[in-house]
């Protein structure tokens, strides 16, 4: 008997049930546990990086290979098709970053710790960018042999805090200058607050408010700060002298911007620009701020320097104008409220409101007790201005500005706004006023009243919460609500409920005709579920399946109701939510199809290694022949599961199956094993049958056949054949150069496995030759195919 022969007889039958069940029972828990743990780790970082939107790469250090994904790439501003090598990503570091990133990297595989590193890099395409990137290694015997990490995009986030702390730099600014303002009644000290603070805030030289006469041409400037000091001489300028149709600009409400009046091409007169010389400006500013489509006032900046004045300058620049309008205006008008002395009478101590009167200058003459015990001030100070103080300032300046159309043409005027009580808190109130002409027909101010709608406030206030509390919820949860109104058959949908639908939101349907695109499996239950809902008045909730009107597409819905009742507590119809469900389902049915492949996976694993421990124990004549025939093949069945793991349990290339066993042999002139044949995928169940197949026949050959001798040959060849109702795969071994072959005398393992499993489990016609120049394999057999996922029509 040859070697050959006595390779081929080494074990028993495949299928040779195992003889320890309750070891088989460990090992199955064990493997599902496993896998469990590895499909659970995988996932969760999976979804980290995609969710912290990460890139990962990985670098050999000895190689300095780099391994590096599509995100990092499209961080990097790299091609998401072309190589990366090391190089590449170091010269995209910024000069003023590339010492700290080296330092960085080497002390932390020194002290073996993980580096976070937030730096900046330059871009393919010229742009700047900042990115974050956390990693650590890999060691052997203390040496690195592997760094990985991830990499975050932090650029726009830089920019945003920036922004944020700009706008917040603004905003204080404003809130002190609305402080300091709010604390001076008179206009010239207002215009000088104005001034100063603008102009050490935005760092010019020059800032003035002044008041336009258009009729001249004109600006006057009470108050001017120039180079750290306040005129208050009462400059004025002509604008014409500045700019050509400077007026007209500013009457049209432009701001005017000039970054540098030297190199400004439109103002090459040398008197135009010697006027700018007279003020030491270069670059200049002016807000124009119009009042009933007049030009009212002016607020300009000069810098020494030429300068580039953004727009949240100018928007600045505009705010403030308006505050300090608002600010001179109030102040005039309290002033005049003071020396106003008029006194009116009405009577309204019986309205359950507060009454007031006020004249002509929003002077309070009269108030009611009502406004007393409100206000919980004496007599002798509840009058005058005294009701600005109770007012919101916030609420004030909107009112006094709201109220000037009124008390320009005399009229009436409704508002709303917010007195503070004696503990301090703001209520609101409705303010009406109508006005008031004495005996002789002159006009002596208004008469109005102060009803308290707060309580109303805080309702409207809390339903609009709630309202957007919805909107945003159902926006969350990609939900459309609907209500149905049971006289008229008519259906309300929101926007995103008639996308559900596939129907047109302004288009009027009824329940009648959504019923309709219900799949007739589940319209019964549907209505059945709605009816049951309005006889017990309990919610109803239900899943079923539609066709989209738009495009036909099946999908399936959950829908949740609940009734309404009219104002006599008579039903009126239901109101509710929809939700799409489809990609749950298909979820679900996926996940349950998954669970059904593993544990199928699962028994036939454990069933094979039964198998080869039964039959190599049977065969072996000794413990370590044992251990060896075992151990390899435990290990091809290993290498072929990694090769499924890869595709998550789906398919294997059959080239790889082969080259993974024969690899090894290959010499350096590549012709001692010849491997030819088109791609081909294996399904999960015929890849493992087929890899330990192709094991048993090359261990054979490498100890008795072609393998174990110098100018041995192995060609292995398949081709894909048509075949009803699949496909056929016929594959082919041959062997030539080796130890002389001759027919075996019994049947072992190795033939077992040739002939009964891959006949058994795949349908395979095995044939196998013993011609004296060289062992000969055959096998054809049908290409399983995949099993059929979800489907939603079903």
């Amino acid at each position: 008997m040859t070697k050959q022969q006595e390779m081929l007889s080494d074990g028993e039958a495949a299928a040779t049930a195992a003889e320890s069940p309750g070891r088989t029972g460990d090992l199955e828990a064990r493997l599902a546990a496993a896998e469990a743990e590895l499909r659970r780790s995988r996932g969760a970082l999976r979804m980290a990086l995609d969710i912290g939107r990460f890139g990962s790469w990985e670098r050999d250090v000895e190689t300095n290979a780099l391994t590096i994904d599509a995100t990092a790439k499209s961080i990097l501003g790299l091609k998401p098709d072309g190589p990366v090598t090391h190089a590449q990503i170091e010269a995209l570091y910024h000069p003023g970053d590339a010492e700290r990133i080296a330092q960085a990297i080497s002390y932390a595989l020194s002290t073996k710790t993980d580096f976070n590193i937030e730096h900046r890099i330059i871009r393919p395409d010229g742009r700047i960018g900042r990115i974050l990137v956390r990693g650590g290694a890999v060691y052997d015997h203390d040496r690195p042999v592997r760094v990985f990490g991830v990499l975050q995009d932090v650029t726009e986030r830089e920019r945003v805090k920036e922004e944020i702390n700009l706008a917040q730099r603004r905003q204080e600014f404003l809130l002190g200058l609305n402080d300091r303002l709010r604390e001076i009644d008179d206009p010239s000290q207002i215009m000088e607050a104005t001034a100063r603070g603008l102009a050490q805030f935005l760092k010019v030289d020059c800032v003035g408010y002044g008041e336009v006469d258009e009729e001249r041409g004109m600006v006057l400037v009470e108050r001017e700060w120039s180079r750290g000091a306040i005129s208050n001489e009462g400059r004025h300028y002509r604008l014409e002298d500045f700019v050509p149709d400077m007026l007209a600009e500013l009457r049209q409400g432009h701001v005017l911007a000039i970054e540098d009046v030297q190199n400004e091409p439109r103002w090459s007169a040398s008197a135009i620009r010697g006027v700018f010389s007279a003020v030491n400006a270069r670059a200049a500013i002016a807000v124009p701020l119009l009042k009933n489509r007049r030009l009212t006032a002016l607020l300009y900046l000069n810098a020494a320097e030429p300068r580039t004045w953004s727009a949240n300058d100018a928007a600045l620049i505009e705010d403030v104008a308006e505050r300090t309008w608002i600010a001179v205006e109030r102040a005039r008008a309290e002033a005049a409220l003071r020396q106003s002395e008029a006194r009116f009478r009405l009577i309204a101590e019986a309205l359950p409101a507060l009454v007031w009167i006020i004249d002509e200058n929003l002077h309070l003459v009269y108030a009611n007790d009502r406004w007393r015990e409100f206000s919980g001030l004496p007599v002798e100070q509840s009058l005058g201005d005294s009701w600005m103080s109770w007012v919101n300032p916030d609420d004030l300046a909107r009112v006094l500005e709201e109220v000037r159309p009124a008390r320009e043409a005399r009229s009436s005027f409704v508002t709303e706004m917010r007195y503070r009580t004696q503990s301090g808190a703001y209520r609101w109130h409705l303010i009406q006023m109508g006005p008031v002409y004495d005996a002789k027909g002159a006009f002596r101010g208004w008469c109005g009243t102060s009803v308290d709608i707060h309580d109303l406030k805080e309702t409207e206030h809390a339903l609009r919460r709630s309202e957007e509390q919805l909107r945003i919820a159902l926006r969350a949860a990609k939900m459309g609500d609907w209500s149905w109104d049971m006289a008229s058959d008519a259906m309300t949908l929101s926007p995103r409920a008639a996308e559900i639908f596939g129907v047109d939101p302004a288009t009027p349907i009824t329940w009648t005709e959504l019923r309709n695109l219900l799949h007739p499996a589940d319209m019964e239950r549907a209505t059945a579920a709605m009816l049951r809902s309005m006889e017990t008045q309990v919610p109803y909730d239900v899943e079923y399946r539609i066709r989209r009107a738009s495009d036909g597409a099946r999908a399936w819905v959950a829908a949740q109701g609940q009734t309404t009742l009219n104002e006599s507590g008579i039903l009126s119809g239901m109101t509710g939510v929809v939700q799409d469900i489809t990609d749950r389902k298909h979820a679900e049915e996926r996940q349950h199809l998954l669970i059904r492949e593993l544990h199928h996976r699962v028994k036939n694993t454990l069933a094979t290694v039964q198998a080869i421990v039964g039959s190599t124990a049977r065969t072996a004549s000794s413990i370590d022949e044992f251990y060896q025939g075992f151990v390899g093949r435990i290990v091809s069945l290993a290498r072929t599961h990694n090769l499924l793991t890869e595709d998550l349990w789906q398919k294997a290339s059959l080239e790889e199956l082969v080259q993974t066993e024969l690899g090894p042999y290959e010499d350096e002139a590549r012709n001692r094993v010849i491997v030819e044949g088109p791609s081909v995928e294996l399904p999960s169940e015929a890849a493992v049958p087929i890899g330990m197949a192709i094991h048993e026949l090359t261990t054979n050959a490498a100890k008795h056949g072609a393998l174990s001798t110098f100018g041995g040959q192995v060609e292995v060849t398949w081709r894909i054949e048509p075949g009803e109702p699949r496909p056929r795969l016929r594959f082919s071994w041959a062997e030539r150069g080796g130890p002389r072959v001759s027919m075996p005398t019994r049947q072992g393992f190795g033939s077992r496995l040739l002939q009964r499993v891959l006949a058994a489990q795949l349908q395979a016609e095995v044939k196998m030759e013993f011609p004296e120049d060289g062992f000969r394999f055959t096998m054809e057999l049908p290409i399983p195919g995949d099993p059929p996922l979800f489907n939603p029509d079903q």
